[in-house]
């Protein structure tokens, strides 16, 4: 899987995740608040060379954040892939 590949599988499974964050079943939220954490911290660890550590805390907050934060890394990566043609 290409890196660019990660983030559209990150992206699709947070899209299903979303109607559950704010569930108002605590069980049901907290299972999905924990399944966001690892898909923010998957984001993280393979997209090292384009964020910055104390974005993490901002993702963990706002997941409007981490969803521009994932559109940013895609636009780094589309710009170097045209500049590898």
């Amino acid at each position: 899987m290409t890196s660019i590949e990660s983030i559209y599988e990150i992206e699709a499974a947070l899209s299903d995740l979303q109607k559950y964050l704010h569930s108002k079943d605590r069980i049901v939220s907290k299972k999905a608040q924990i399944k966001y954490k690892q898909l923010v911290d998957r984001f993280f660890r393979e997209h090292v060379q384009y964020v910055k550590p104390e974005q993490r805390n901002n993702c963990l907050d706002d997941v409007d954040y981490f969803i521009g934060l994932m559109d940013s890394v895609k636009e780094c990566y589309d710009m170097i892939s045209q500049c590898q043609i």
